[in-house]
């Protein structure tokens, strides 16, 4: 197996108003927040595939942010394997979503300045371990899809292990992880966090 560096942390950040179901429930994907509702299931499945213009509040108070920088007008024509806009924002929603830099998490907290955000510092090492066969890598940002956005398919989220082994299908083995991606609920606690939550 190839030997390939990770960065020592990796970053959630999330809206202050969303941590109590966090330090309840842990950090969850929106599939698995809206588990947690009262939604039929034919509501859900809507929300699963619907474009968010704008961020939303689930009944239970929890914060949905928004999707704008990925319009349906402009992913379209980024998206390869017969995928719809629908098919990429439903798998989207299937993942709790990690920064591997400060500098990626700098510039997400940049444009979120004018709302209360918390930054959750986790150790790569403890979650990768833990949850290496629930994990994913991605090459780009998958929740950009602005000016000249990145072709992106079925094959863009990569299975972490595969990615240690093969690396990346189609771009050379230095290019680093835009994202890491977990198919899991994350526990919010050590060895996982590594900065208390106040």
């Amino acid at each position: 197996m190839r030997r390939r560096r990770h960065p020592e942390h990796v970053y959630h950040l999330t809206k202050a108003q969303n941590l109590p179901s966090i330090l309840q429930h842990g950090l969850m994907s929106t599939e698995r927040l809206l588990d947690l509702t009262d939604l039929e299931q034919e509501q859900k499945a809507l929300f699963m595939r619907m474009h968010r213009p704008r961020g939303l509040s689930l009944p239970n108070g929890v914060s949905i942010r928004d999707q704008r920088p990925i319009p349906p007008s402009t992913l379209a024509g980024a998206l390869e394997g017969g995928m719809t806009p629908g098919d990429w924002y439903a798998l989207l929603n299937r993942f709790v979503f990690f920064w591997p830099s400060r500098e990626r998490l700098d510039r997400h907290l940049r444009t979120c300045a004018a709302q209360d955000q918390v930054v959750l510092t986790f150790s790569t090492t403890a979650l990768l371990g833990h949850f290496g066969d629930r994990a994913f890598v991605t090459p780009i940002n998958t929740g950009d899809a602005r000016s000249k956005p990145a072709r992106r398919g079925p094959d863009t989220l990569v299975p972490y292990n595969r990615w240690l082994a093969e690396g990346w299908p189609d771009r050379r083995p230095s290019h680093p992880a835009a994202e890491i991606l977990i198919d899991e609920t994350v526990p919010i606690r050590a060895p996982f966090l590594v900065e208390p939550v106040d």
